[in-house]
């Protein structure tokens, strides 16, 4: 029986590792690779990590809408396991509200009923758990106008009143965050107000930025700028 909690041990201690090598592979923009490590660990932490991993490379790396869309439903499916072990981690909710918010971008009306109000209820947990938490906030104020702005608004209870002040009150919380940023100008530009989305941008791409992704956040940001990217 001594046996038992030395290989309990082991599996833990192989669990940190696996963890720790996921999270400098997903910092330095190796996201296959961050998935293959952090998917392993059955830890809340290693699963969001993987979902992280997984949305970036088909945000980013994919080449096609089936690649994209494998990619965000291994995402999801790693969210999930991430949300069994801990059902009110706020960065696995978050990752998998973005996963099916993505994912819909690529997916045809009809597929996308549930998507859109799971997506709102995701953000809304979140504010349940963190009220101040900036990208739920930011996030939220987005998913309204995107709705709004693309004529079904009503379908979901989604509205423009007080949705900017929402993505306002996250960029007051994160000021220095890139990505929430660029949402920022997608806002801005969902609302008509193009050169105050061009403004952000320019925040966004002058920002330090750590992580690849942020590098690659920049990138499209600049992209927009440069006039060979409608969006940010």
């Amino acid at each position: 029986m001594r046996c038992l909690p030395v290989a309990l041990a082991l599996l833990t201690a192989l669990s940190i590792v696996r963890a720790q090598d996921a999270a400098a592979l997903y910092q330095q923009g190796s996201f296959v690779q961050a998935y293959d490590a952090a998917i392993l660990a059955d830890t809340t932490a290693a699963q969001t990590l993987a979902a992280k991993a997984a949305v970036a490379f088909a945000k980013f790396e994919a080449t096609s809408d089936r690649d994209r869309l494998a990619w965000y439903q291994r995402a999801e499916d790693a969210a999930q396991r991430a949300l069994a072990l801990d059902p009110e981690n706020v960065a696995a909710l978050l990752t998998l509200a973005q996963a099916k918010g993505e994912a819909g971008l690529h997916k045809g009306p009809l597929q996308n009923l549930d998507l859109a109000g799971t997506t709102r209820d995701l953000m809304k947990r979140v504010l349940e758990i963190q009220p101040d938490n900036p990208n739920a906030l930011v996030g939220l104020g987005v998913w309204n106008l995107e709705l709004t702005a693309r004529g079904v608004g009503w379908m979901f209870g989604a509205s423009r009143n007080g949705a900017l002040a929402s993505v306002e009150r996250g960029i007051e919380l994160a000021p220095d965050d890139i990505e929430l940023r660029i949402e920022y100008a997608r806002a801005l530009q969902l609302v008509g107000n193009e050169s105050g989305a061009r403004a952000q941008a320019e925040v966004a791409v002058r920002l330090p930025a750590s992580l690849a992704i942020d590098r690659l956040r920049q990138e499209r940001a600049s992209a927009y700028l440069e006039g060979t990217r409608t969006t940010p």
